[in-house]
């Protein structure tokens, strides 16, 4: 929903709080979704209006004029670089406004705020990369929205300053080594909280 109000920014045509509800609700009972499997101690209706007051603070605490277009709303992004012997980078964009890529993330609690930057460092550096080969400008600094589920629903928002000549230094040694391991055929698990939604769990598991 939140990408659904940046889009009519975007085309501005900003949504009505009615009619961003009209599309929440839409959006929850498309047929062209797979179902969701719910926990025996989940309502539905308990967690759709966790969504909507989730969406709600947001758009409360969000300082952005509605009106206010936005440079760019889910955008794929890809950036060439072989001149640095690797791959090609690809991406989308969640939002880009003012210079500022932002980020949206949702969690069940609030991040910590001291090692948030490091944390999505691979990621925050990534986006940088791919807008400054989009754009050939440097952006004005990262944002990541933490949007936290919890009964009485918050917005946390992360600023970061833009990415560093030695963040980006530190993003392409890691993916020559990555690139390098690949070659080599060096399939090493990594085991960590990610494991929970890799479709890969059962190969990892026969590893040795």
């Amino acid at each position: 929903m939140i990408k659904s109000w940046n889009k009519a920014r975007w085309k501005q045509q900003p949504l009505t709080l009615k009619q961003l509800h009209d599309e929440f609700s839409k959006a929850w009972t498309d047929e062209a979704e797979e179902p969701v499997q719910w926990d025996e101690d989940e309502k539905e209706e308990d967690q759709k209006a966790l969504g909507w007051r989730l969406v709600e603070t947001y758009l409360r605490e969000n300082k952005t004029p509605a009106d206010v277009k936005p440079e760019a709303v889910e955008v794929y992004v890809e950036a060439d670089l072989h001149k640095h012997g690797l791959p090609n980078i690809v991406g989308v964009l969640d939002l880009v406004q003012a210079g500022v890529i932002v980020d949206y993330k949702t969690s069940g609690k609030s991040p910590n705020v001291e090692t948030v930057a490091h944390t999505h460092e691979i990621q925050t550096s990534s986006y940088a990369v791919l807008y400054r080969d989009a754009t050939s400008k440097r952006e004005s600094g990262i944002e990541i929205h933490h949007l936290i589920k919890t009964k009485a629903p918050k917005v946390i928002i992360s600023p970061m300053p833009p990415m560093s000549d030695q963040q980006q230094t530190r993003l392409f040694h890691l993916m020559e080594a990555y690139q390098d391991g690949l070659g080599r055929k060096d399939f090493v698990p990594s085991v960590g909280m990610q494991c929970s939604s890799c479709e890969f769990l059962g190969e990892c598991r026969k590893w040795s």
